[in-house]
């Protein structure tokens, strides 16, 4: 194993434990994880690309091979061009926010890794024994987030790439149509790995959910009342009303955690922080 391919490692592992215990979101997180490793990719492979890409790639053979089962990992943070990385990234911090701020960091990065782990088996299941074919990106661990995204919040609008607003269900089942309809005509995009992923996604989403979650002080320290005064936006009132219809205490955390970053001092305007058991702003003002 090259010395680049530990960084690469310890970066993702470092990253993942660090936001595990923290709770920094993993979506932002993982997304600059996939930047460092792609930059270290380029530095790397200035000389022999498709060289580089081999060390940090999944084969269906790697399974069988205990020095290369580190790729399972390394693949999911591995891009080959700037575009499929800028795809993965946008698809990821935009909808895998949202996805993240609603069930918590701890379920998001099960979510990722179960959904990346599974696209990466479902690839190697269908072309076990080719030593030829491997696969690279985050595309199975994003599709899952996505599955996930429809399966929890079925009636949520999305427009991510689609040029009209549909609910959610309805974006991941014509997502899953033109994988589908695509795979005939592969010119190497494991596309096995992405409906290995969203199925996943889709099926560990209500199991995630309920994974127990660090209490937050917040929801005794931070009434309705409070917080329905400071609902002078379409946004705020939006994420408001999340608040009052969310039944699991900790996502209900979540989503009050969020409108205080957006929400700002009726006195002043200046930001939300909560200082010794007090809701006021940088200013000083109390709310």
């Amino acid at each position: 194993m090259e010395p680049w391919v530990l960084v690469v490692i310890a970066a993702i592992c470092a990253s993942a434990l660090l936001s595990y215990w923290k709770q920094y979101s993993y979506s932002l997180i993982g997304s600059a994880v996939c930047v460092f490793s792609y930059i270290v990719m380029r530095i790397v492979g200035n000389t022999n690309w498709d060289a580089t890409e081999a060390q940090v790639a999944f084969s269906p053979v790697d399974l069988t091979d205990p020095g290369r089962l580190y790729s399972v990992v390394t693949s999911m943070f591995a891009h080959v061009s700037d575009s499929h990385l800028m795809i993965n990234l946008v698809v990821l911090i935009l909808m895998g926010l949202v996805l993240e701020q609603r069930i918590g960091t701890r379920p998001f990065i099960v979510l990722y890794f179960g959904s990346g782990l599974a696209g990466t088996l479902v690839f190697a299941g269908m072309h076990w024994g080719d030593a030829g074919l491997m696969a690279l990106g985050a595309s199975g661990a994003i599709c899952g987030v996505l599955g996930a995204f429809g399966r929890l919040y079925p009636n949520d609008q999305v427009s991510l790439f689609f040029i009209v607003p549909m609910p959610a269900y309805a974006a991941v089942a014509l997502l899953v149509l033109l994988q589908f309809l695509l795979i005939p005509f592969s010119t190497g995009i494991a596309y096995e790995a992405h409906l290995g992923g969203l199925a996943a996604g889709i099926l560990l989403a209500p199991i995630i959910v309920r994974l127990p979650q660090p209490k937050r002080k917040i929801k005794r320290i931070v009434s309705l009342q409070v917080l329905r005064k400071l609902t002078t936006t379409p946004e705020l009132r939006s994420i408001f009303k999340r608040i009052e219809d969310e039944s699991d205490p900790d996502v209900r955390n979540a989503w009050i955690e969020h409108f205080l970053s957006k929400a700002k001092c009726p006195h002043c305007g200046a930001p939300l922080r909560l200082r010794k058991g007090e809701l006021m702003c940088e200013k000083g003002h109390l709310l």
